[in-house]
């Protein structure tokens, strides 16, 4: 409730008379006229501005967290694809209410500036020798993290799914030593085309049903 509504709501002892400007004096701080304004209807700008908003509180509540439990098991969203997320999470609603397109590029923007915890920054692949250096907080953090969204009540174990990815190179010419002439300065013999790559792909629910493993 914004400040001219509750001094409307608070109104004034009974010596005081009962008119906007009376109630304006009494309580300090605010403008007759809006409480004028407001007595009739208007709403505040803070109303207005939610009321423009492309989603409601509750809805940018479900977008943040999402962000930052994608954070959390190591899987950052890019901006660009943040004003997709939001056009998904209006899809719940009734079909006269969704909107008919996703928000303009500068809405990630504007939703770091309404919810402080965000932080927008810029990150680029860790060298690999690095990388394994800390593997293993990363890995106990991801899985603090997943066990607490799988102790969530609405997280059904036979919806939850694990999806394991494993490839093997076939034919990949590996190096020889040849003699050549002095002044031939290639390091190669020939193109690396022809291999062959051979991907598994196997896919287990938390509840031991699973799918046949697929060959690449």
């Amino acid at each position: 409730m914004d400040r001219a509504s509750q001094v409307l709501a608070q109104g004034v002892p009974p010596s005081v008379p009962k008119s906007y400007r009376a109630l304006a004096d009494h309580h300090g701080n605010i403008s007759y006229s809006t409480l004028y304004h407001r007595a009739r209807g208007r709403p505040s700008r803070e109303e207005k501005a939610q009321e423009q908003q492309y989603l409601r509180p509750y809805e940018e509540e479900v977008i943040v967290k999402y962000l930052l439990q994608m954070a959390d098991l190591s899987y950052l969203i890019q901006m660009k694809f943040i004003p997709s997320l939001a056009f998904s999470v209006t899809r719940h609603r009734p079909t006269i209410e969704r909107p008919l397109k996703a928000p303009g590029r500068n809405w990630a923007k504007a939703l770091e500036e309404r919810h402080l915890i965000l932080l927008a920054r810029r990150v680029k692949a860790l060298d690999w020798n690095r990388h394994e250096k800390n593997i293993y907080k990363k890995i106990v953090h991801w899985f603090k993290v997943i066990k607490e969204v799988l102790q969530d009540p609405t997280i059904l174990v036979e919806n939850v799914y694990n999806m394991d990815e494993t490839r093997v190179m076939l034919s990949m010419p590996s190096s020889v030593k040849v003699l050549i002439s002095k002044y031939d300065k290639r390091d190669y013999k020939g193109a690396r085309v022809k291999r062959t790559s051979v991907t598994a792909i196997e896919c287990i629910s938390g509840d031991g049903r699973y799918l046949n493993p697929i060959i690449i």
